[in-house]
């Protein structure tokens, strides 16, 4: 096989609790062909290694559920190009079970509980545009990379239980419910007691430093963080900030 038939990438598989590398030949459908991570992860389970672990669904960014890292940057498997050379490995900021697959549910498991909403919405109750911004998250967790609250949890111990501290994710989750106009008063003040025990105070002394980037677009910093330190301490962060 010619070298201009096929482009080279080194895998970063998990296994046994181990790193291990694995060279892997794309071979490529024509010859102009730059693939997605995707194209390589489904080409290499099926040519070469048959118990290769991933995870993928809608194959149209809407699902997020493909994260890995890219060079040691998280992209959507199902929408990241790759060349010649590049390293795809497990998403390092959640914990590995097997090859790219990893450990999700500690974040979700943060938001249990809150979503309290008692009044049904009968389709005349309108969220304003800022609430609209925030349902695109598709739950890629793309915005743990570089987080610096996120870095404080424990990834070794795998278990069942919610991470200590929170993460743009979920602070989103609680931003979306604190806009939502069907949110009782005293809910609200409750959803942000909770973005406080998962640490908000860090991003507010962090704010100027915070590097957060989403995998859809949403601006995290000034959509979520912002408004919810606003709210949890008043114009503390805006003296500080300007």
């Amino acid at each position: 096989m010619e070298k201009d038939e096929f482009i080279t990438l080194k895998l970063e598989l998990f296994r046994d609790n181990k790193k291990k590398y694995v060279e892997y030949n794309y071979i490529k459908r024509d010859f102009d062909e730059r693939p997605m991570a995707l194209d390589v992860l489904l080409q290499a389970q099926e040519n070469e290694i048959d118990d290769l672990a991933f995870r993928y669904g809608c194959r149209a960014r809407n699902c997020g559920v493909c994260t890995i890292d890219v060079n040691d940057k998280p992209r959507l498997a199902c929408r990241a190009r790759v060349k010649d050379g590049d390293k795809i490995s497990p998403i390092a900021t959640l914990p590995k079970i097997k090859d790219f697959v990893v450990k999700r549910d500690g974040i979700s498991r943060q938001m249990q509980g809150y979503n309290n909403i008692s009044i049904k919405n009968n389709l005349n109750v309108e969220a304003d545009h800022s609430y609209h911004n925030l349902t695109s998250c598709i739950e890629c967790y793309a915005c743990l990379d570089g987080c610096p609250l996120h870095k404080k949890n424990n990834l070794e111990e795998i278990n069942n239980n919610p991470y200590t501290y929170g993460n743009p994710f979920s602070f989103l989750k609680l931003q979306r419910l604190y806009l939502d106009p069907l949110t009782p008063e005293k809910e609200k003040e409750t959803i942000i007691e909770k973005a406080k025990s998962l640490g908000l105070e860090t991003y507010k002394k962090e704010y100027n430093n915070l590097k957060i980037k989403c995998g859809v677009g949403i601006n995290l910093k000034d959509e979520v963080i912002k408004p919810l330190l606003k709210v949890a301490f008043g114009d503390q962060i805006e003296k500080k900030n300007k």
